[in-house]
């Protein structure tokens, strides 16, 4: 098993400036392809508006986050001239790390440790070269009171449930900060079939737990649009935008 490290970008991008914005964007992504290792995935989304993007980062552990700094570090300056960010990671980030990336980025969340997961292997160190129809789901939910207990047992029923019968939800990743109180779920999905198969397969152990719980949910990539007319941002879901570029 090969562990990861997680980490969701959010850019709030200038006001006229989202051309710019993605030029630099595709130049982060230039230098991040010279030297793919320990990078599995590197998933950039542009909101329909074009004034949000998105970027999901999985990285072979520390190891694999340290080299992606490195490659795409002296782009990122540019790109920040475009735009402001709120970052995210999830899984297990050593203290001292954290501290280090929350000098640059003072508003940097943890989400916690992984609590279980389907990605497994090493990445490939090298980009899909075909056209990607993957979709996916970050998904935070904030736990009620007095219900940590029965949620981590429903989140770990509903896991092992996905994980033996979906193949093509390629990803399936549970964080939990130390209290219980606070979970982050990343879904990756290999096309719109296997979301549609999951939201069947495991909609009934998700009715177990969205009543205990506060939930929103961001679906990014290939949503097809009967899915995208379901999406209730009053109820916390919506729609973060297409790929703009990828590894995956």
């Amino acid at each position: 098993m090969t562990e990861k490290l997680f980490s969701i970008v959010h850019f709030f991008i200038n006001p006229g400036e989202s051309q710019a914005f993605k030029e630099k964007a595709q130049a982060c992504m230039a230098a991040a392809k010279t030297d793919l290792t320990g990078t599995y995935a590197y998933e950039w989304f542009i909101s329909p508006d074009e004034s949000q993007a998105f970027v999901i980062e999985i990285y072979d552990g520390v190891a694999g986050l340290s080299h992606h700094g490195k490659i795409v570090g002296k782009t990122m300056p540019a790109l920040l001239a475009h735009a402001s960010l709120k970052i995210k990671f999830a899984g297990d980030m050593p203290a001292d790390l954290f501290t280090q990336y929350t000098k640059r980025f003072p508003n940097a969340e943890h989400a916690g440790p992984r609590l279980q997961g389907k990605l497994q292997s090493p990445a490939p160190g090298a980009a899909n070269p075909a056209p990607s129809g993957k979709i996916f789901a970050v998904a935070r939910f904030s736990v009620h009171p007095g219900q940590e207990a029965a949620f981590r047992a429903l989140a770990e029923d509903c896991f092992a449930h996905v994980a033996n019968t979906e193949p093509a939800t390629s990803g399936y990743e549970w964080f939990l900060n130390e209290a219980g109180t606070e979970a982050l779920v990343l879904d990756i999905y290999d096309d719109a079939q296997a979301l549609a198969a999951h939201m069947a397969n495991a909609g009934p152990k998700m009715s177990k737990i969205l009543p205990l719980v506060t939930s929103k949910v961001h679906m990014f990539g290939a949503v097809p649009g009967p899915f995208l007319a379901k999406f209730k941002p009053e109820l916390g879901t919506t729609y973060g935008g297409a790929l703009f570029q990828g590894i995956l």
